[in-house]
C-alpha cells in the first residue's frame, strides 16, 4: 500500500512538471458530500492507548506494571494481536523481558523508533476528534441508502511483532477493527514521513477498507451485481465499479479532481481497460487467457491496477457532474448502470471513454 501511495505522489509531481508551461489545474477537493443526510449510522473511533502502553513497556520505568495490566485487559489489544496471529502470552512475556532490559532484536528496534511512534500518536490524538467523524461521513456518503447501515469502525494503531500488512481488518461483535501496524506504515519513509501525514494515511486506508467491507456486506447482491467468479467482461466491469470508491479514499485531498489533474495516467488506464474489455468480449478468446487478463489487472502499483483507476475516474466524475443521488441510484442498480451513466455523461466530450465494443455491450438489453 505504501508503494502505491508513493507512486501516486511521484506521478503527481511528474505530471505537474510535464505541463509544458501550462498552469496546473487547481485541485477542487475530494468529491465526498459530507453534509449529505444519509440513513446510515456509522461511527469511527481511534484507540491509541494500547500503542502508548507498549511504548511505556519498551522504555521501562515506573509506569510499566500499570501499562502491562491495561494491555492485558484491553479488548483492542487482544483484537490487534489476533489480527497479527500473535499469541498474547508470548507477546506480553517479550514486553516484560524488554522492560527489564533483556535484549530483544525486534523490540529494541521498535524502542529506538519510539519518538517517531509517539509523534504519530500525538498527531492522532490531536486531530482525531475532527477527523474521525469526517471519515465516518465520507464512508456513509458513498453508500446507497437502502438498507440503512449501522456500523462501528475502530482504528487501532499498534506496535506488534507479527504483522504482515499495514492494516489488517478484524470483524467482531463490537464492530469492525482496523489494526494499523505502525512500523509497516512508516516503512521506507521512516524519519521522513511527517506525523500528521502518517495519521492521514491511516485514515485514508481505513476509509478505503471500510467502504469496501460495508458495500460488499450490505449492497453487493445479486441480481443487481453478478455473482463472484467467472472470467468475462462482467467481472471486469463489476470489479472496476466496486473498486472506484475505495480508490478515491486512498488519494490525498489535494489531488482532485482526477481528470484533468491526472489526465495522462487516467487515459492510459482507460486504454488498457478497453483493450482488456474488448478481448473479454471476444467470443474466440480462450478461458485461460481471459483469466490471465483479469489476474494481471490487479498486479502492480496504484496506477497499474487499471480497473481501480477507471472505477475511481467514473466515481469522481459522476459525483461532480451528475451528483451524489444519481450516482448512488446507479450504484444500487449495479455496475452496468454506473457504466451507462458514465458513458452518457462523457459522450461528445474529450473525457476518457469506453471503446465502441464496450459501448455496444453496455447498450445491449439483458436476455
Amino acid at each position: 500500500m505504501a508503494s502505491r501511495l508513493a507512486a501516486l505522489f511521484l506521478l503527481a509531481l511528474a505530471t505537474a512538471r510535464a505541463a509544458a508551461g501550462q498552469a496546473p489545474v487547481p485541485a477542487a477537493g475530494p468529491p465526498f458530500d459530507t453534509a449529505a443526510r444519509t440513513p446510515h449510522r456509522i461511527t469511527v473511533s481511534i484507540e491509541t492507548e494500547p500503542a502508548r502502553d507498549i511504548l511505556t513497556l519498551l522504555s521501562g520505568g515506573d509506569g510499566a506494571p500499570a501499562a502491562l495490566r491495561r494491555l492485558k485487559a484491553s479488548a483492542p489489544a487482544r483484537i490487534a494481536l489476533k489480527a497479527e496471529g500473535t499469541n498474547p502470552d508470548d507477546f506480553f512475556g517479550r514486553l516484560v523481558t524488554a522492560a527489564t532490559g533483556t535484549p530483544d532484536g525486534l523490540l529494541s528496534a521498535y524502542s529506538a523508533e519510539a519518538p517517531n511512534f509517539r509523534a504519530i500518536l500525538d498527531a492522532t490524538e490531536r486531530d482525531a476528534p475532527g477527523a474521525a467523524p469526517l471519515l465516518a461521513a465520507r464512508v456513509a456518503s458513498l453508500l446507497p441508502e437502502d438498507p440503512a447501515v449501522t456500523a462501528r469502525l475502530v482504528v487501532v494503531p499498534f506496535i506488534g511483532s507479527g504483522g504482515f500488512r499495514e492494516i489488517t481488518t478484524v470483524r467482531e461483535e463490537e464492530g469492525v477493527f482496523f489494526v494499523v501496524d505502525l512500523p509497516r506504515l512508516l516503512g521506507e519513509a521512516r524519519g521522513r514521513l511527517q506525523p500528521r501525514e502518517a495519521f492521514l494515511r491511516m485514515l485514508r486506508e481505513t476509509g478505503s477498507d471500510a467502504w469496501r467491507i460495508l458495500f460488499s456486506t450490505y449492497f453487493r447482491k445479486v441480481p443487481a451485481w453478478p455473482p463472484a467468479g467467472g472470467a468475462d467482461f462482467g467481472v471486469l466491469l463489476s470489479r472496476s465499479v466496486a473498486e472506484g470508491p475505495p480508490a478515491l479514499f486512498l488519494i490525498p485531498d489535494e489531488f482532485f479532481p482526477l481528470d484533468p489533474f491526472f489526465v495522462e495516467p487516467v487515459q492510459r488506464a482507460f486504454f488498457r481497460w478497453n483493450q482488456a474489455a474488448d478481448r473479454l468480449l471476444d467470443l474466440k478468446e480462450k478461458d485461460l487467457d481471459r483469466r490471465q487478463i483479469l489476474e494481471e489487472a490487479s498486479h502492480g502499483d496504484f496506477w497499474a491496477q487499471y480497473p481501480a483507476v477507471v472505477g475511481a475516474q467514473m466515481t469522481d466524475l459522476l459525483l461532480r457532474q451528475k451528483g451524489r443521488a444519481a450516482y448512488l441510484q446507479a450504484l444500487a442498480a449495479g455496475p452496468r448502470a454506473v457504466a451507462l451513466l458514465y458513458a452518457e455523461t462523457v459522450k461528445g466530450t474529450k473525457r476518457p471513454d469506453f471503446s465502441k465494443t464496450v459501448r455496444k455491450a453496455l447498450e445491449e438489453k439483458k436476455p
